[in-house]
């Protein structure tokens, strides 16, 4: 059976829709797996043996072009991928569930309630509710097994078996930053919205009680001006180089513990088996936490289809809880 996957951004919802295929794959272990993303964040598809072809679409570029030879030789790339017995698009937008079109076969989407865009529904074939009230990861995993006709329980994702992989040469751009005498904590301070973000005075506050080979990780400038604030407050911290998604799987699976906010690094911590903290606010917990996979949220109540971006409760969480939940994570790794 031929099957396609379209979720085209961000990499902490392409990381949370990846579960799926683990569920998919037990049940038909002979199909033949197509995912579809935008070529920024496709990289972190990469190694995955529950893959086949990974196609990448750069719509950021041909939006910025405005070349129609650019378009006809996109639509083309993907035309030549199918005909597929079923194409599922999580993402349930208008521009995702058009390249599902493009792509052939059956396809698949959010009802309506989940779509992000109701325009997106005329290209569906059928469509699947699904409840809002699911973490992120299950609401994907419950399309993806219901287009296929397959069933799904949410505890097959608690924990998830580890599916996020890299290369060998991929550990060497950080061999350096670890330790053989402190365990290892990567802190992930920034997130994609500021209302999400931990203040960086506590992450420092945080790195100077718990003492270990601390890690900081960035991906932009700001990033970086953050994680260098954090590191002028703690002696223990060492800012990483900016990595590629390979390169940040393998710090993130050779790290002890991982705490950040809902963001891309967290959840890759989540997909491979690392024990993390993950910090929510006004969003809501989008995994299905572990024993060694916690999260702390705060009392706000979230708005499920549009998040309240002047809730900035997450920079409520009491320094102490964090420490105290390392701690024990940390002794659970002994």
């Amino acid at each position: 059976m031929k099957i396609a996957f379209v979720r085209l951004t961000s990499l902490g919802d392409i990381i949370l829709a990846m579960a799926s295929l683990q569920v998919v794959r037990r049940r038909l272990p002979e199909s033949h797996i197509t995912w579809v993303a935008e070529r920024r964040f496709a990289d972190i598809l990469d190694h995955n043996p529950d893959i086949q072809q990974i196609v990448r679409v750069d719509l950021k570029e041909m939006k910025r072009k405005k070349s129609l030879s650019a378009l006809r030789a996109g639509y083309r790339s993907l035309a030549l991928c199918g005909d597929f017995d079923a194409v599922i698009d999580l993402h349930g937008m208008l521009k995702s569930s058009v390249i599902a079109a493009i792509l052939g076969g059956v396809r698949h989407g959010f009802a309506r309630q989940m779509r992000k865009e109701p325009l997106a529904g005329l290209f569906y074939n059928r469509t699947v509710p699904v409840s809002l009230d699911l973490p992120a990861a299950c609401r994907y995993a419950t399309l993806a097994a219901h287009s296929l006709g397959l069933d799904f329980r949410r505890d097959e994702l608690c924990p998830p078996e580890p599916y996020l992989f890299w290369g060998a040469g991929d550990s060497a751009a950080t061999e350096e930053f670890f330790a053989t005498n402190k365990r290892s904590i990567l802190l992930v301070p920034e997130t994609s919205a500021h209302y999400k973000n931990y203040p960086p005075e506590k992450f420092a506050r945080i790195a100077n009680q718990l003492q270990e080979n601390i890690l900081v990780c960035h991906g932009n400038q700001q990033e970086f001006l953050t994680a260098s604030l954090i590191a002028e407050s703690a002696p223990h911290v060492r800012v990483l180089p900016r990595l590629n998604l390979n390169q940040l799987k393998a710090v993130v699976g050779r790290c002890d513990l991982v705490i950040g906010g809902d963001s891309g690094p967290t959840h890759i911590a989540w997909a491979s088996g690392v024990p993390s903290i993950t910090l929510f606010g006004a969003t809501p917990v989008c995994i299905c936490p572990t024993a060694r996979n916690r999260v702390i949220k705060t009392p706000s109540l979230v708005n499920l289809r549009r998040h309240d971006t002047t809730d900035r409760s997450v920079r409520d969480i009491p320094e102490h809880v964090i420490i105290e939940l390392a701690r024990e994570l940390l002794e659970q790794a002994v």
